[in-house]
């Protein structure tokens, strides 16, 4: 089948060269703007059973619209002993407010909230909404001097107010943007109001909210996806001149990979635009890194091989025919090993990681045909120009194997001290092989054991992903230092009743049975409240908060100089909220006003007093729930949403997914190894021991990490593990596969044991190279600003070094020659040293031409 290729190849190399770049540029002109096909989010990924995606369709139908999202302004002043001042208020109040309600306005007709499943028609570039002003949803300022909820925006310490802008947009809605940046405009240091002298002096500014952390989400990913693709070109184009020290030599791999991932890409959008993908913003990157890391690999190998044909005296079209049939093979079946694990993705519940599995087999599948059509046709395209200024034909030095002449370790010295290294390795390897083998694992073992132990400490935080400085993480550590944590994202719970309403159908009030199981709530909890670790809760009968403290809301209302609201029949107004306009909207907060579900389902706010990202605030989460499903009457139904409960979502599916992957993975690699080596003892071991490789670097990920940052490192993010095993299993199993497919080749003319020494000796230059080069291309990951790339980076990068310099050279080869030496028959032999090798030492070395003269 190869021959034939190779032979299709070298006959028809213009006709191939030009396919490639016609369905590069058809594919790029039908292709839509990946913003366009992309989808942002987390917890948009989430199954459609999630309780949590349960009550955000329960919200939306009830009160029809999503649950806002917010921009917060914290005002503070730390240098006054008694807090803010009159002018502070007077600025927030009459300055500030109404800057921020001229936004508003003229942002509100942008910023419609979206029916989901029903596509919006699109409009002309500036064209504003053409519905009535009774239709918008319109963008509400509200500041201390606010009625409704003024007084919960001054913190206890009465340093600090808020300014809430609330958006009638989810948190991640890219359309937020320009509302935001006009803000920050507005407000940060030397903005506007600062270089008109209204803000008063000494007065601190800064801005946070749900939809600026969602903003600021959208725009780290975004540039780590730019930034992430020029580092990955500029490291692989500098590792491929320091190997080949030829200019063509390092453009063919870098050429054939770029064209194949434009192709990718702009065939995984031509297809999402169709309806047959699903993609999510950011899955460029992991296509991107992908392909290059496994393309330029595959390159290497046969260029490596056509370069030998060459040095034994094949002319340029027998040498690309004679290099795809040898190791068109090997490539195929080292692709389809890291083709099949990511793929194994795609079963995953969660809707990124399902995703990810479709997109990158995509893009390694086209990658895999690149390299064996368009990387050849390009070396038959440069002809002897492809290795200028080095030699080629009979007068470049001979290599032995898959060693190319060409790479840098055959440079270092006259003596090719990088070949001689593994010659070395393998004289060890095959003398005390028992030795090296436990030597190597024990020195691993720690950090196994903190993979191991660690493996489910992880963050689920949307800010701990984004660096200090940004804006939103600089805001919520504003909000952080006045008030209780938990207000960045209170818990809101759903009490849905399928009989009857929760209003008086004659005066639309809240009914008695309704009140009496929102006060056997409140005091359910208030007795709870250190136990679930609450700081407050706001329901219709508290909306100013409060309904934990032990007074009652009468006396509470009292106290702050008011009457009670009306809420049910009989009860008084409130002289400050007086009309009967402000009563409505409030019971609209609380009370669901839409469609089939009005007054069906009560809303309740609770207020953590952790940051409801916490690892603590999940673990609490099912305990509140519970609490919550105990005190109310039998046949309500209780649905919860917002952060923590997304997040507790989000862990639940990704904890099953990474067990069903893990699974799916393992065993599709190991037939995969079986149905190749036909060896099931062997087999097993590549896969025990590609699998230790993850857990010491799952393990020495935590460990760097947690080292750079004691006392902040939150735990590795929680999309580490999931990408770091599936990609290094399979990645690791790539070499493995080459390797042995070598040591088989090898056996045949050497034997057993020392044809596992001569494929080590052969392969040890040019899986090196590929290995520094993969792990350089995910080493650009680094180049981004989000925190869980960069964990991702360095995982990946370790764990292909490791794999590339322990796992394939040591471990491997150790075993084998232990397995054919037949000393694994009883664990007493198992340290015994070689007493007499079937070829000595001197003898293998002779035997294998390592290169060189």
């Amino acid at each position: 089948m190869f021959q034939t290729l190779g032979k299709l190849v070298s006959r028809t190399w213009p006709l191939l060269l030009v396919a490639w770049l016609i369905a590069l540029g058809g594919l790029k002109w039908a292709a839509p703007s990946w913003r366009s096909v992309a989808r942002d989010g987390e917890f948009a990924f989430l199954p459609k059973n999630s309780p949590s995606v349960a009550g955000e369709e329960l919200f939306q139908q009830g009160w029809g619209v999503p649950l806002a999202s917010n921009v917060v302004i914290v005002v503070r002043r730390e240098s006054s002993s008694t807090g803010l001042l009159d002018g502070d208020k007077a600025f927030i109040n009459d300055v500030l407010r109404e800057r921020l309600e001229k936004i508003a306005d003229e942002e509100t007709a942008s910023l419609q909230p979206q029916k989901s499943g029903a596509p919006q028609p699109s409009r002309p570039a500036g064209a504003e909404e053409t519905a009535s002003s009774d239709d918008l949803k319109t963008i509400t300022v509200r500041t201390l001097s606010d009625k409704s909820v003024g007084r919960l925006l001054n913190s206890e310490d009465k340093h600090a107010s808020l300014v809430l802008m609330e958006l009638p947009t989810e948190f991640l809605d890219s359309r937020n943007a320009r509302l935001i940046e006009r803000v920050e405009k507005l407000i940060e240091r030397n903005g506007e109001l600062q270089s008109a002298g209204l803000v008063p002096r000494s007065l601190d500014l800064a801005l946070s909210g749900s939809a600026t952390v969602g903003r600021d989400m959208i725009r780290a990913a975004a540039e780590s996806s730019r930034d992430t693709e020029l580092w990955t070109v500029l490291l692989v184009l500098f590792l491929l001149i320091l190997v080949y020290q030829a200019p063509l030599m390092a453009i063919i791999p870098l050429m054939t990979v770029a064209v194949a991932t434009e192709i990718s890409l702009a065939l995984l959008a031509c297809l999402a635009q169709a309806g047959f993908v699903n993609l999510f913003a950011g899955i460029e990157v992991y296509v991107k890194v992908l392909s290059y890391g496994a393309g330029v690999d595959y390159c290497l190998f046969l260029i490596a091989r056509y370069k030998e044909e060459l040095d034994e005296g094949a002319t340029f079209d027998q040498a690309v025919e004679n290099s795809l049939a040898k190791v068109g093979h090997a490539l195929v079946a080292s692709a389809g090993t890291v083709i099949c694990g990511i793929f194994m993705m795609y079963f995953a519940e969660f809707g990124k990681f399902s995703q990810a599995g479709v997109a990158i087999t995509i893009g390694l599948v086209i990658v895999l045909l690149a390299a064996l059509t368009f990387s050849p046709a390009l070396l038959r395209l440069t002809r002897r120009w492809a290795f200028w200024p080095r030699p080629s034909g009979h007068s470049l030095s001979r290599t032995a194997g898959w060693v190319s002449a060409t790479s840098l370790w055959s440079r270092l010295f006259e003596q090719n001290w990088g070949q001689l290294a593994w010659t070395k390795v393998s004289v060890l390897v095959r003398r005390r092989p028992g030795t090296v083998l436990l030597t190597s694992v024990a020195i691993m073992m720690p950090f196994a054991w903190v993979g191991v132990q660690f493996h489910g400490h992880l963050s689920y935080g949307l800010l701990s992903e984004l660096p200090q400085e940004t804006t939103s993480v600089v805001g919520a550590e504003a909000v952080a230092q006045h008030y209780p944590p938990g207000i960045a994202g209170p818990i809101t719970v759903l009490i849905r009743t399928e009989t009857g309403s929760f209003l008086d159908e004659d005066d639309g009030k809240l009914t008695e049975q309704a009140k009496s199981i929102i006060e056997t709530l409140t005091e359910q909890l208030r007795d709870q409240q250190g136990k679930l670790q609450l700081a407050d809760i706001r329901t219709l009968l508290h909306p100013f908060g409060g309904g934990l403290s032990n007074i009652t809301h009468d006396d509470a209302a009292r106290e702050r100089g008011e009457s009670k609201i009306q809420l049910t029949s009989g009860s008084p107004l409130i002289r400050g909220l007086g009309d009967k306009w402000k009563n409505q909207r409030m019971i609209q907060h609380y009370v669901s006003s839409n469609g089939d579900l009005q007054g069906r389902v009560l809303r309740v706010d609770l207020v953590l007093q952790e940051d409801p990202f916490a690892r603590n605030s999940i673990a609490q989460f099912e305990s509140i729930r519970r609490s919550i499903e105990t005190s109310i009457p039998a046949g309500l139904k209780v649905f919860t949403l917002g952060p923590t409960a997304s997040i507790r979502d989000l862990k639940a599916v990704t904890d099953r997914d990474q067990i069903r992957i893990d699974i799916l993975v393992l065993g599709g690699v190991f037939l995969i190894l079986i149905a190749l080596l036909r060896r099931f003892t062997i087999s097993l071991y590549l896969i025990v021991s590609v699998f230790f490789s993850y857990l010491v670097t799952l393990g020495m990920t935590f460990a760097v990490f947690w080292a750079m940052d004691p006392s902040g490192f939150a735990g590795l993010d929680w999309k580490v593990p999931m990408f770091l095993f599936t990609i290094l299993i399979a990645v690791g199993e790539d070499y493995n596969i080459f390797l042995m497919t070598r040591i088989d080749e090898e056996q045949r003319q050497h034997g057993p044991v020392a044809g596992v020494i001569a494929a080590l000796q052969k392969t040890g230059s040019i899986i090196s190279s590929c290995g520094i080069i993969m792990a350089g291309t995910f080493c650009s990951l680094l180049a981004g600003s989000l925190v869980g790339l960069h964990q991702l980076g360095f995982a990946l990068a370790f764990g292909v070094l490791l794999d590339t310099f322990v796992v394939r050279p040591i471990l491997v080869p150790a075993f084998l020659v232990l397995l054919y030496d037949g000393r694994l028959k009883s664990l007493k032999h198992l340290l015994a040293h070689t007493q007499q090798p079937l070829l000595p030492s001197a003898e293998v070395a002779q035997s294998v031409d390592v290169g060189g003269e």
